[in-house]
């Protein structure tokens, strides 16, 4: 198993900050192409600035698509009596944890990253000041944290994230605040905080060229996750090891101290990490390399064609701004040269015995031919490599055909939605982080608020965490589809009016086919519309009591006789008897 001994765990770190800063080499150039010499003008000369700002373009045009609004999570458990029991109340505790954390913001600056470089979220549940106590303890709410592409390291000796023996980051944070939290926790060694020097290796923790920031007595300190377990500490978290919670080590130091503390080096005792199986990070990417942990980003894989065109157009301006146009006249004739200089435009100037030969119009500079030429041969190549054209631009110039245009559209649409799917795998794999510490920390308190009230039948419903029985490896949480995406106005009245005829004609042909499977087809519908529930608006109760009853439905034939029905109106199977619901009624109260 990997070594915990200080001196060769932060070597290892020191190795994987090493390798990721050759994939971040040229990631503060792109930035600052990216917003520009007007943004900050002590990091770029205003002549030398691209004219075409292809980064500005591509994440204006890309990021509204790929995160617009909150993602509306859907939460399934393999076993039906646990989604019975439990999937609908921590489905509406996940989405009402989402509107209260402000996850889209957060969402945004990720996939900011992710469009540069990567992404980086770190999951972790932490107390809730703003909450009042209950019974002594304060309640619990997981949060989502950006972690900077800079801040981030993956173990370099993987071939990718899901190989990684370790991964970890590292932050600043003020001497005295460490201190503070040593006097509360144990774990933490004060005198070894203490020990240390201020302001130490921080250059690898942010970029304060220009800032101007005092002396804030802050240290970088790196938290490193490692999911091997050592035997010694398995024996004595055996029960934790069995039940799934403990998922690896987190190992907390400071590159300027030294391995002669009581903790050999680590500032923190190593804390076991209660936690997902895949670790507290959730990387964002766009492209995979093989044999490479760090994904690729769009924007990387199309700066040497960027940095061609952007070449040639500024050689383009130089000589454009160096155009001269001049008129020669023969110096013995002085004053037609002046005549003509003092002279507005469009007048007619007079002269005796006017030779043509001896007034010359000159052109000096300017563009040529090949540069336009060349120009557009650059803009062409990085519109194909990139996936950007004029139609999804918005210029249409009317020189392409039709046919040229859709297939242009298609192309930009299989590429979009790659990118979007990617994204959207990254924020479920993240959720089911978030539904994990929902599932097993007991201090999670969220209340539900007014749309739990019809859905759960409870006048104040809340979520408590802390589940308390096996089912979570069953679990799916999954983002709604186009939950997260902009839709224009034109587009949400037409899927109103679809709604609107969909469920009229589906609920009187479920009267008069009750053998068709019409949740099923309703929930294929609904996610194509973006209406995941609409397989529950329609109510096919009245037809459930008839056959029942034993009555015939209403346009087909007889029944089966009472008691003898197998399926309802929607194909499923009849409900279940009193005395199973009444047990299940006694598991939910228990949870």
């Amino acid at each position: 198993m990997l070594s915990s001994d200080f001196d060769t765990l932060r070597r290892e770190v020191e190795s994987a900050e090493r390798f990721r800063d050759t994939h971040l080499s040229g990631l503060r150039d792109t930035i600052e192409r990216y917003h520009g010499p007007a943004y900050r003008d002590d990091r770029a000369d205003a002549w030398t600035d691209d004219p075409e700002n292809f980064y500005h373009e591509y994440v204006s045009m890309v990021l509204p698509r790929i995160i617009h609004d909150n993602p509306k999570f859907r939460i399934r458990n393999g076993n039906p009596i646990i989604d019975m029991l439990v999937g609908k109340r921590l489905q509406l505790a996940m989405n009402r944890w989402v509107r209260i954390t402000g996850l889209r913001k957060t969402l945004e600056r990720i996939a900011t990253d992710m469009l540069f470089s990567y992404g980086v979220g770190l999951t972790v549940s932490e107390p809730r000041p703003e909450v009042r106590q209950i019974d002594g303890r304060g309640p619990y709410l997981p949060r989502v944290y950006r972690i900077s592409p800079e801040r981030f390291f993956i173990d370099p000796a993987a071939s990718n994230i899901e190989d990684a023996r370790y991964l970890g980051h590292c932050y600043a944070v003020d001497k005295e605040d460490l201190m503070k939290r040593a006097e509360s926790d144990k774990s933490w060694d004060a005198q070894a905080i203490e020990d240390i020097a201020s302001n130490t290796d921080l250059d690898y923790v942010r970029d304060d060229e220009g800032r101007n920031i005092l002396d804030r007595k802050e240290l970088a300190v790196y938290e490193v996750w490692v999911p091997e377990i050592s035997s010694d500490v398995a024996e004595q978290l055996d029960e934790m090891l069995n039940l799934g919670v403990l998922n690896g080590m987190i190992y907390t130091f400071v590159k300027g101290r030294n391995s002669e503390t009581k903790w050999d080096g680590y500032i923190r005792a190593p804390i076991p990490y209660y936690g997902p199986r895949g670790g507290p990070y959730t990387v964002f990417g766009v492209y995979t390399v093989p044999d490479d942990p760090y994904p690729l980003s769009p924007l990387v894989a199309v700066k040497s064609q960027v940095d061609d065109l952007n070449a040639h157009l500024k050689s383009m301006r130089s000589s454009a701004a160096a155009y001269k146009r001049m008129i020669m006249v023969d110096a013995r004739n002085s004053k037609l040269a002046q005549d003509i200089k003092d002279r507005p435009h469009d007048y007619i100037v007079v002269s005796e015995s006017l030779d043509k030969d001896r007034i010359l119009n000159l052109e000096v500079g300017g563009i040529t031919g090949q540069q336009v030429q060349y120009s557009q041969l650059a803009q062409d190549r990085l519109d194909r490599v990139s996936g950007m054209h004029d139609a999804m631009r918005g210029n249409i110039s009317g020189n392409a055909t039709a046919t040229e245009v859709a297939v242009a559209e298609s192309s930009a649409t299989m590429r979009m939605a790659h990118l979007k799917r990617q994204f959207q795998e990254a924020v479920d794999t993240l959720g089911r982080s978030v539904s994990w510490y929902m599932w097993h920390d007991n201090r999670i308190v969220i209340p539900l608020g007014k749309e739990a009230v019809a859905q759960l039948l409870e006048a104040e419903p809340v979520f408590q965490g802390g589940i308390g029985m096996p089912g979570w490896e069953d679990l799916e949480v999954a983002v709604d589809s186009y939950s997260m995406e902009r839709v224009s106005e034109s587009l949400v009245q037409k899927r109103a009016l679809e709604l609107l005829q969909i469920t009229t004609n589906v609920a009187q042909a479920a009267m008069m086919m009750p053998n068709v499977k019409w949740k099923e087809i309703l929930g294929v519908v609904g996610d194509a519309l973006n209406v995941p529930h609409l397989a529950d608006m329609i109510d096919l109760q009245p037809q459930q009591q008839q056959q029942q009853q034993g009555g015939p439905p209403m346009g087909g034939g007889g029944g089966m006789p009472q008691g003898q029905s197998r399926t309802n109106a929607m194909g499923e199977p009849n409900p279940i008897p009193a005395s199973s619901v009444a047990g299940m009624a006694a598991a939910a109260n228990r949870v």
